[in-house]
Protein backbone atom coordinates (compact mmCIF):
# COMPACT_ATOMS: atom_id res chain seq x y z
CA UNK A 1 0.00 0.00 0.00
CA UNK A 2 3.13 2.13 0.93
CA UNK A 3 4.44 1.50 -2.58
CA UNK A 4 1.53 2.81 -4.08
CA UNK A 5 1.20 5.55 -2.94
CA UNK A 6 4.73 6.70 -3.49
CA UNK A 7 4.16 5.67 -7.10
CA UNK A 8 1.04 7.64 -7.54
CA UNK A 9 2.93 10.72 -5.68
CA UNK A 10 6.22 10.54 -8.12
CA UNK A 11 3.70 10.08 -10.86
CA UNK A 12 2.04 13.15 -10.32
CA UNK A 13 5.10 15.00 -9.22
CA UNK A 14 6.29 13.90 -12.38
CA UNK A 15 3.82 15.24 -14.52
CA UNK A 16 3.08 18.82 -12.09
CA UNK A 17 7.33 19.16 -12.88
CA UNK A 18 6.63 19.40 -16.63
CA UNK A 19 3.43 21.69 -16.25
CA UNK A 20 1.05 19.50 -17.29
CA UNK A 21 -2.42 17.81 -15.13
CA UNK A 22 -3.52 14.21 -15.04
CA UNK A 23 -6.60 15.62 -17.14
CA UNK A 24 -4.34 17.29 -19.83
CA UNK A 25 -2.17 14.18 -20.18
CA UNK A 26 -5.01 11.50 -20.25
CA UNK A 27 -5.77 12.83 -23.82
CA UNK A 28 -2.70 11.75 -25.13
CA UNK A 29 -1.29 14.72 -26.97
CA UNK A 30 -4.82 15.90 -28.36
CA UNK A 31 -5.91 19.14 -28.14
CA UNK A 32 -9.62 18.72 -29.20
CA UNK A 33 -11.42 16.68 -26.15
CA UNK A 34 -14.40 15.09 -27.98
CA UNK A 35 -17.37 13.44 -25.54
CA UNK A 36 -17.53 9.98 -26.05
CA UNK A 37 -14.49 9.98 -28.03
CA UNK A 38 -11.99 7.07 -26.22
CA UNK A 39 -8.18 8.89 -25.67
CA UNK A 40 -6.39 6.99 -26.98
CA UNK A 41 -8.43 6.03 -29.71
CA UNK A 42 -7.67 2.28 -29.48
CA UNK A 43 -7.67 2.18 -25.67
CA UNK A 44 -4.34 1.06 -23.68
CA UNK A 45 -4.20 -2.48 -22.97
CA UNK A 46 -1.29 -4.83 -21.24
CA UNK A 47 -1.93 -8.18 -23.42
CA UNK A 48 0.25 -10.12 -20.67
CA UNK A 49 -1.73 -8.65 -17.75
CA UNK A 50 -5.20 -8.91 -19.19
CA UNK A 51 -6.21 -5.22 -18.48
CA UNK A 52 -6.56 -1.88 -20.42
CA UNK A 53 -8.38 1.55 -20.15
CA UNK A 54 -9.37 4.56 -21.44
CA UNK A 55 -10.34 7.84 -20.72
CA UNK A 56 -13.72 9.86 -22.14
CA UNK A 57 -16.68 11.87 -20.92
CA UNK A 58 -20.34 11.91 -21.64
CA UNK A 59 -23.46 13.55 -20.20
CA UNK A 60 -24.91 11.42 -16.76
CA UNK A 61 -27.30 12.56 -14.13
CA UNK A 62 -25.06 11.11 -11.99
CA UNK A 63 -21.88 12.98 -13.23
CA UNK A 64 -20.12 15.75 -10.88
CA UNK A 65 -20.19 19.40 -11.80
CA UNK A 66 -16.77 19.41 -11.85
CA UNK A 67 -15.62 16.37 -13.49
CA UNK A 68 -13.57 16.85 -16.38
CA UNK A 69 -13.76 13.09 -17.75
CA UNK A 70 -13.37 9.97 -16.35
CA UNK A 71 -11.24 6.80 -16.76
CA UNK A 72 -13.15 3.01 -17.44
CA UNK A 73 -10.82 0.06 -16.46
CA UNK A 74 -11.48 -3.12 -17.55
CA UNK A 75 -9.88 -6.96 -17.06
CA UNK A 76 -10.03 -8.73 -20.22
CA UNK A 77 -10.64 -13.03 -20.38
CA UNK A 78 -7.70 -15.15 -20.66
CA UNK A 79 -10.19 -18.23 -21.47
CA UNK A 80 -11.97 -18.60 -24.48
CA UNK A 81 -15.60 -17.22 -23.87
CA UNK A 82 -19.34 -18.11 -25.66
CA UNK A 83 -19.70 -16.43 -29.21
CA UNK A 84 -21.25 -13.50 -28.89
CA UNK A 85 -20.00 -12.76 -25.26
CA UNK A 86 -17.69 -9.82 -24.49
CA UNK A 87 -14.62 -10.60 -23.32
CA UNK A 88 -14.11 -8.11 -20.76
CA UNK A 89 -15.50 -6.92 -17.46
CA UNK A 90 -15.47 -3.54 -16.08
CA UNK A 91 -13.23 -2.97 -12.62
CA UNK A 92 -14.58 0.54 -11.74
CA UNK A 93 -14.58 4.05 -13.24
CA UNK A 94 -12.08 7.13 -12.45
CA UNK A 95 -13.23 10.38 -12.75
CA UNK A 96 -11.25 13.54 -12.41
CA UNK A 97 -11.57 17.40 -12.53
CA UNK A 98 -10.15 20.11 -15.06
CA UNK A 99 -6.81 20.11 -12.70
CA UNK A 100 -6.45 16.10 -12.73
CA UNK A 101 -7.54 16.03 -9.63
CA UNK A 102 -9.11 12.24 -9.13
CA UNK A 103 -12.65 12.94 -7.85
CA UNK A 104 -14.71 9.99 -7.43
CA UNK A 105 -14.46 6.60 -7.79
CA UNK A 106 -17.71 4.46 -9.74
CA UNK A 107 -19.09 1.14 -11.17
CA UNK A 108 -21.52 1.46 -13.75
CA UNK A 109 -24.42 -0.74 -15.17
CA UNK A 110 -23.93 -3.21 -17.60
CA UNK A 111 -24.90 -1.09 -20.67
CA UNK A 112 -22.76 1.44 -19.88
CA UNK A 113 -19.85 -0.13 -20.87
CA UNK A 114 -21.37 -3.42 -22.87
CA UNK A 115 -19.59 -5.65 -20.32
CA UNK A 116 -19.69 -9.13 -19.37
CA UNK A 117 -21.42 -8.85 -16.02
CA UNK A 118 -19.67 -10.39 -13.31
CA UNK A 119 -20.67 -10.92 -9.96
CA UNK A 120 -18.98 -9.00 -6.90
CA UNK A 121 -16.68 -12.03 -6.17
CA UNK A 122 -14.97 -12.37 -9.40
CA UNK A 123 -14.60 -8.59 -9.57
CA UNK A 124 -12.92 -8.60 -5.90
CA UNK A 125 -11.02 -11.53 -6.99
CA UNK A 126 -9.51 -9.53 -9.78
CA UNK A 127 -8.66 -6.11 -7.77
CA UNK A 128 -5.44 -6.88 -6.01
CA UNK A 129 -3.91 -8.29 -9.44
CA UNK A 130 -4.88 -4.89 -11.88
CA UNK A 131 -1.43 -3.76 -13.36
CA UNK A 132 -1.31 -1.77 -16.54
CA UNK A 133 2.10 -1.52 -18.41
CA UNK A 134 2.36 0.03 -21.69
CA UNK A 135 5.03 2.23 -23.55
CA UNK A 136 5.17 5.72 -24.99
CA UNK A 137 3.55 9.01 -23.37
CA UNK A 138 1.09 6.85 -21.38
CA UNK A 139 3.50 4.99 -19.68
CA UNK A 140 3.27 7.33 -16.38
CA UNK A 141 -0.84 7.25 -16.37
CA UNK A 142 -0.96 3.39 -16.75
CA UNK A 143 1.50 3.26 -13.46
CA UNK A 144 -0.83 5.73 -11.69
CA UNK A 145 -3.38 4.35 -12.58
CA UNK A 146 -1.93 1.13 -11.31
CA UNK A 147 -1.11 2.51 -7.96
CA UNK A 148 -4.59 3.65 -7.43
CA UNK A 149 -6.60 1.03 -7.86
CA UNK A 150 -3.92 -0.43 -5.18
CA UNK A 151 -3.92 2.71 -2.55
CA UNK A 152 -7.84 2.53 -2.79
CA UNK A 153 -8.59 -1.60 -3.16
CA UNK A 154 -10.32 -1.55 0.59
CA UNK A 155 -12.80 1.15 -0.74
CA UNK A 156 -13.12 -0.28 -4.29
CA UNK A 157 -13.72 -3.84 -2.14
CA UNK A 158 -16.74 -1.70 -0.67
CA UNK A 159 -17.61 0.15 -4.10
CA UNK A 160 -18.49 -3.47 -6.15
CA UNK A 161 -19.82 -5.25 -3.37
CA UNK A 162 -22.38 -2.39 -2.80
CA UNK A 163 -22.83 -2.36 -6.44
CA UNK A 164 -24.56 -5.62 -6.58
CA UNK A 165 -26.70 -5.51 -3.63
CA UNK A 166 -27.74 -1.80 -5.24
CA UNK A 167 -28.23 -3.53 -8.39
CA UNK A 168 -30.29 -5.86 -6.79
CA UNK A 169 -32.70 -3.66 -5.07
CA UNK A 170 -33.29 -2.07 -8.72
CA UNK A 171 -34.26 -5.56 -10.40
CA UNK A 172 -36.56 -5.71 -7.40
CA UNK A 173 -38.31 -2.93 -7.02
CA UNK A 174 -38.25 -1.73 -10.70
CA UNK A 175 -37.84 -4.47 -13.05
CA UNK A 176 -40.40 -7.15 -11.14
CA UNK A 177 -36.75 -9.55 -11.41
CA UNK A 178 -35.99 -9.10 -14.80
CA UNK A 179 -31.73 -8.68 -14.30
CA UNK A 180 -31.53 -8.44 -18.43
CA UNK A 181 -34.08 -5.80 -18.29
CA UNK A 182 -32.47 -3.51 -15.09
CA UNK A 183 -29.09 -4.32 -17.16
CA UNK A 184 -30.68 -2.68 -19.95
CA UNK A 185 -31.84 0.47 -18.16
CA UNK A 186 -31.21 3.96 -19.12
CA UNK A 187 -31.61 5.39 -16.33
CA UNK A 188 -29.09 3.74 -14.26
CA UNK A 189 -25.69 4.25 -15.23
CA UNK A 190 -23.95 4.99 -12.50
CA UNK A 191 -24.50 2.16 -9.82
CA UNK A 192 -21.97 3.35 -6.76
CA UNK A 193 -20.02 5.52 -6.34
CA UNK A 194 -17.53 6.75 -3.21
CA UNK A 195 -14.90 9.74 -3.23
CA UNK A 196 -10.74 9.38 -4.64
CA UNK A 197 -9.70 12.15 -3.03
CA UNK A 198 -6.29 11.40 -2.67
CA UNK A 199 -5.05 13.77 0.45
CA UNK A 200 -7.39 12.12 2.83
CA UNK A 201 -6.61 8.80 2.11
CA UNK A 202 -2.91 9.85 2.28
CA UNK A 203 -3.41 10.83 5.75
CA UNK A 204 -5.70 8.11 6.15
CA UNK A 205 -3.02 5.58 5.30
CA UNK A 206 -0.52 7.79 7.22
CA UNK A 207 -2.36 7.14 10.16
CA UNK A 208 -2.33 3.25 10.02
CA UNK A 209 1.13 2.99 9.87
CA UNK A 210 1.55 5.64 12.81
Amino acid sequence: MLAAAQRVAEVQLRYAQAGVGLAAAALAGTRQFTPMRHYPARDVRDAVAGTSFYYHAHLSRRRPEQEHGHFHLFVHDRAPVAAGKPAFFHLAGLSLDARGEPLRWFTTNRWVTGESWRPAGEVLAALPHFQVHTRGRLAPMAEWLSGMVRLFAPQLAELVAARDTALAAHVARRHRGDREAAFEDRTLDVVTECPAALAPRLAELAASQA
